[in-house]
């Protein structure tokens, strides 16, 4: 979802989950729910998740992100590897230009992005604690490819996130990305992203 680190783990957990999200960054804050489901195998994770994004000097608006991944490698294993291909977006935003101190003038933007779209790979390494709980780190490089008006960019963004599992259903993510940069204007990101997460997985 624009507004958001891809935080993609290197490992997919069979079944159902559904997740809290909050992102934000320097241009806004993001706000909203998602859900995966991930074959019996572990090799395959389908990802999709909404929210509201709050973006300084614009309306709000709704967002959406789509994700697939493959996750290679030994499903038990300590050390994964996943490559990943998605796309999010959501309606341009009103922008609000400041003329006074009391004065601000909205006007339609034709100009920021409406579309981002994120081709990568995830590797991590994970260890248990306990029966029940245990921790993931992964690593995240990606091209983002962005579209808006008439600047449609590709960057290279890379994440770094940690999962932690509380319980067998409840988990935890933290993350943040950063790199190539974008005109806040044209939709961003023009600076790191942090992301936070609390997921449950049904059937755990």
């Amino acid at each position: 979802m624009p507004g958001t680190p891809v935080l993609q783990s290197a490992w997919a957990a069979p079944g159902f989950a559904v997740a809290a999200n909050y992102g934000g960054g320097s241009g806004g804050s993001l706000f909203g729910v998602a859900g995966a489901w991930a074959r019996a195998t572990g090799r395959f994770q389908v990802s999709a998740g909404a929210g509201y994004q709050n973006r300084s000097d614009f309306d709000g608006r709704g967002v959406y992100g789509v994700r697939v991944a493959v996750p290679f490698g030994d499903p038990s294993g300590a050390i994964g590897l996943a490559a990943f291909a998605g796309v999010g977006g959501g309606p341009r935003g009103r922008r609000h230009v400041h003329v006074g101190v009391d004065t601000i003038v909205v006007i339609d933007d034709d100009v920021s992005s409406t579309a981002e779209v994120p081709v990568g790979a995830s590797i991590g390494y994970r260890w248990a604690i306990g029966q029940t709980r245990g921790v993931s780190v992964y690593a995240v490089p990606a091209w983002v490819f962005y579209t808006g008006g008439a600047d449609n960019t590709g960057l290279f963004r890379a994440a770094v996130g940690a999962d932690v599992a509380i319980t067998r259903a409840i988990g935890a993510t933290i993350g943040v990305d950063f790199g190539g940069t974008r005109a806040s204007e044209l939709g961003g990101p023009s600076s790191a992203q942090v992301g936070l997460g609390v997921s449950y997985g049904f059937g755990r």
